[in-house]
């Protein structure tokens, strides 16, 4: 499971490998709801926030900064 927010640089670079490689993820965009937002915020301030299977928490993408939220 991935958050994402629109615009954000990292998050698309982000997707377009996911897609390159042809993985399987689920995206959530932080600004579509509240709700959403709020489960992002309990993983992290910074987006992409990455929910791997086994639990392990990952903010951001390589050397690209995310975006705040």
């Amino acid at each position: 499971m991935v958050y994402t927010i629109r615009g954000c640089s990292a998050c698309v670079k982000l997707l377009k490998k996911w897609d390159e490689e042809g993985a399987a993820y689920e995206e959530r965009r932080v600004e579509l709801d509240q709700k959403t937002l709020d489960e992002a915020r309990g993983y992290g301030s910074l987006v992409p926030i990455v929910v791997w299977p086994d639990g392990r928490v990952e903010q951001g993408f390589g050397d690209t900064i995310g975006c705040f939220i």
